[in-house]
């Protein structure tokens, strides 16, 4: 296959740049090394290459832009000749960039191995960039094709020079306005929240960066691309979360008066680090900053909305449906926050028009998919389920999905709830499912002790999705648990409710019990 090419936004004077390079040869090229060269870099370097979901083994490709960071900010002592247009260029060997931190969120002996830079490539160089205040050494913008015969290493020196840029430097017009176009095109692909946009957005808003690194909102945009990607692809929680914070509390520290700044610091502390109680301050902040935000109004209620602050939760929702009435975002997530409020058939209605506006968007089948789960809707469910994990192009989900519709077909609700059990659990075994999603299935297969498992275990790995056990209506039905009620304390997530009865002791001792038993 060969190399895809677009001209660098905004530079009408700049020569065609590759925008990704498909397959080994191509990318052996562009580094003017061998095939076997390359792929031995990638597995035990950390050489950045993709590989196509769900496509062959052979099916990868590479991003220009990621291969002359790799190349810039990594010392190669490589024996091997160079076989292409570099031939006679020595290899380049920069300064290393400063990798930053892992940030202290809370795991435990049952965490997952960490996801390596190899899964995740671009981690590296982003990190880079966010730990050095700005910009990593290597950091580099123009992709330019080796087509063009211009030596590699040359290319890299001319772009990058020798110094780490300074975010308070003085940035010209001309790059100014470049950078704005490039973070206004990585909104666009931001909004469509899908991850082949998404994975584009991130190399907008770091492009973007790149030409101002004092350039705050292109920080925020980074950090709510983290803050989705953990959602909307594959990207572990554990990898993206830390970086958003990182890259919110960067867009904070160059502008406190920034309210999407504030907003992604607060969704990334919401479900990556537990803090819920700044969460809420900086999601009030950003409120406070810009009240016509339907993105922070969304979000604040996505992460309230749990049992005791459902109508708060409604009543942002319905602020942000007032100011973007077209945001099938918004009309989704008030879907799923119906559905757990108690009011499904309203839910599902609601599902049920974004869908019919739009079929390509996978929340609003992601959410359908997991009410008629629970309400033993199960045709439904596979339909749901199978359009969710297309739209995601999950080959993890598609796989489970497949496996439930065999058991359906040969054994109607029972057989479908066994082969979806058998998969989940063969899944997250291989450490590539939630332990929530498969507490569900457990539950509904009257599997309540392996439930708590899962579900303790959850918490001590720190997943995100334990949280759903504030608010999911099936996992609600073990409050009467006594290691439900302890995990309920152990989270301490702040409810407010408006109690109407005394509390008896084990009330007192646990809010949380107080509202699930109706005290609100």
């Amino acid at each position: 296959m060969a190399a895809s090419y677009s001209s660098d936004p905004g530079r009408s004077d700049k020569p065609a740049v590759a925008v990704r390079l498909d397959g080994w040869k191509d990318i052996a090229a562009y580094l003017g090394k061998a095939e076997r060269t390359v792929k031995r870099w990638e597995g035990q370097r950390g050489l950045p290459i993709h590989r196509v979901p769900g496509g062959a083994k052979a099916s990868v490709y590479a991003l220009p832009i990621e291969l002359d960071q790799w190349l810039a900010s990594s010392a190669i002592a490589d024996s091997e000749p160079v076989v292409s247009v570099a031939a006679s260029d020595p290899e380049v060997i920069a300064e290393p960039a400063a990798i930053a931190p892992e940030f202290s969120v809370r795991s435990s002996s049952l965490d997952a191995p960490p996801t390596s830079f190899t899964r995740f490539p671009r981690l590296r160089w982003v990190t880079a960039i966010l730990a050095a205040g700005g910009l990593g050494t290597g950091m580099v913008v123009a992709m330019v094709s080796s087509a063009t015969g211009i030596p590699l290493r040359e290319r890299v020196q001319a772009i990058i020079g020798k110094k780490r840029p300074d975010p308070s430097a003085a940035v010209s017009d001309p790059e100014r306005k470049l950078a704005r176009d490039l973070y206004l095109q990585g909104r666009y692909e931001w909004n469509q929240r899908t991850p082949g946009s998404l994975d584009r957005a991130l190399d907008l808003f770091t492009q973007a960066i790149v030409h101002d690194p004092g350039y705050a909102q292109a920080y925020a945009g980074l950090a709510d691309t983290y803050d989705l990607l953990r959602e909307y692809s594959t990207m572990p929680e554990n990898d993206a979360f830390p970086r958003a914070i990182a890259a919110a509390r960067k867009a904070v520290e160059l502008d406190d008066s920034l309210a999407e700044a504030h907003r992604a610091l607060a969704f990334a502390e919401m479900y990556g680090s537990w803090d819920f109680e700044d969460a809420e301050k900086e999601f009030r902040r950003a409120i406070e900053l810009d009240p016509n935000d339907a993105q922070a109004r969304r979000w604040y209620a996505n992460a309230f909305a749990v049992s005791g602050r459902f109508e708060d939760s409604l009543e942002q929702l319905n602020r942000a449906q007032e100011l973007d009435p077209a945001s099938d975002v918004t009309l989704a997530d008030k879907g799923i926050l119906l559905a757990n409020a108690g009011r499904t058939q309203e839910a599902i209605e609601l599902l049920k028009v974004v869908e019919r506006s739009a079929p390509e968007f996978s929340s609003p089948h992601l959410y359908m998919s997991r009410i008629t789960l629970d309400a033993g809707d199960y045709p439904t469910f596979i339909a749901e389920a199978e359009k969710a994990a297309e739209t995601m192009d999950d080959p993890v989900m598609k796989e489970i999905v497949a496996s439930a519709r065999m058991g359906f077909a040969s054994g109607d609700g029972p057989g479908m709830l066994k082969s979806l059990y058998e998969k989940q659990k063969e899944y997250y075994l291989a450490g590539k499912l939630d332990g929530t999603t498969l507490a569900e299935t457990c539950i509904l297969m009257g599997k309540r002790q392996e439930a708590l498992d899962l579900l303790d275990t959850a918490y001590a790995r720190h997943e995100t999705e334990v949280l759903a056990i504030l608010s999911h209506p099936g996992l609600r039905t073990m409050k009467d648990e006594p290691r439900y009620q302890a995990l309920l304390a152990k989270i301490h997530f702040p409810m407010r409710p408006a109690i109407t009865r005394p509390l008896d002791s084990a009330e007192r001792d646990n809010p949380h019990l107080a509202i699930l038993n109706g005290l609100r």
